[in-house]
């Protein structure tokens, strides 16, 4: 992962982490928004921009600290601005080095380096070297680029402890969360996470209907095979959903795209008000697309509009995914009401309207 801060956040710097052949540079600081306005005694505007306008927001963030940070190096009498700050602190941190070398430290194109390289050279602050290699030069400081650093070390400390502080006021590790952001990036760049995200065609939740009833079944082999065995209880509905879970006054509920079911969730009515969320399956080719959870709200939803007295399940903690979407909707782990007819199962919940005052409980 290489940490960019002019491209990523906010070109606020300074926490120094050097390794013999690689730079982190990291950015300190979006709380900033928030202090500043606290400070001024200006309440936050509602925020307009949020997932989809997350480049418009650390663009904002930029421009706003890179102004103030140039504002603190005028009132040093500095000449420097931030626009200089990737070269000049890889070459602190790491001496001599190319505009190749910069460049991949820094996360910025060759260009870009190269022009502030330019730029610095002619305001004397650092001279080309030739190197082994005819085509590169080594760049590094002039007597008078190590007379500058002299002075803006002290103010780089200065920043570096105001950021840290700052930082700590927020509730969330924001350096750890731009760490995430940018290797997610560098897993998958935007526009390949945009045509897998694609213009697909709505995802309808239907009731039963005997032309679904084949992908019940294949839907639900699918994971169980791939995690655990097949039992007999669990043939006994798939072989039968009709008379398994729907004569018992039960519901099957399926996510249909194109005519093509691709997810399915069921309520197995035990009788008295109580229904168990069961044999619930997503086909793995959608399953970052919310399948999942439009088949979790339907059936609550459903369970809600019969006025049902309880809904539990039985999992296993193995399905990580699954108890990431389980939290989410409010199930709560409790003691098991029954013996448990699947022996796959460890975990038993149930789901709670108020989640927080019934764990409370």
């Amino acid at each position: 992962m290489t940490l960019n801060p002019a491209a990523t956040a906010a070109g606020f710097f300074v926490a120094i982490h050097a390794a013999p052949n690689r730079l982190e540079l990291t950015v300190h600081s979006i709380y900033i928004n928030a202090y500043i306005n606290a400070v001024k005694g200006h309440p936050m505007k509602t925020e307009l921009y949020h997932e989809i306008g997350i480049g418009t927001r650390l663009r904002r963030l930029l421009e706003r600290l890179t102004a103030e940070a140039d504002h603190l190096y005028e009132d040093a009498g500095l000449p420097i601005r931030v626009r200089h700050f990737h070269v000049l602190y890889a070459l602190e941190c790491c001496g001599p080095l190319t505009i190749v070398d910069i460049a991949e430290r820094a996360g910025f194109s060759h260009s870009a380096v190269s022009q502030t390289v330019k730029k610095l050279v002619e305001m004397g602050f650092l001279a080309l070297n030739p190197t082994d290699d005819a085509r590169q030069k080594q760049v590094s400081f002039t007597p008078g680029g190590h007379a500058l650093m002299e002075r803006v070390r002290p103010i780089w400390r200065q920043w570096d402890s105001a950021n840290k502080a700052m930082l700590s006021e927020g509730q969330h590790d924001l350096l750890a969360a731009l760490g995430e952001l940018e290797d997610a990036l560098d897993r998958k760049n935007l526009k390949t996470r945009f045509a897998e995200v694609g213009t697909d065609s709505p995802i309808e939740i239907l009731p039963y209907d005997v032309r679904y009833a084949a992908a019940f079944k294949t839907l639900n082999l699918r994971w169980l095979e791939a995690y655990f065995e097949i039992e007999p209880v669990d043939l006994k509905a798939l072989d039968d959903p009709e008379g398994y879970i729907l004569s018992g006054g039960g519901e099957i509920l399926f996510a249909v795209q194109d005519g093509r079911a691709i997810g399915v969730a069921a309520l197995k009515h035990d009788g008295d008000g109580v229904f168990e969320f069961t044999k619930f399956a997503v086909d793995p080719e959608v399953q970052s697309k919310g399948v999942g959870s439009k088949l979790m709200q339907a059936a609550i939803d459903r369970f809600q509009a019969r006025s049902g007295r309880r809904l539990y399940l039985e999992t296993n903690t193995k399905l990580k995914a699954a108890r990431l979407l389980y939290d989410r909707f409010n199930w709560v782990e409790k003691e098991p009401a029954r013996q448990s007819p699947y022996a796959r199962c460890n975990c038993y919940m149930e789901w709670q309207k108020d989640a927080q005052s019934a764990t409370a409980a």
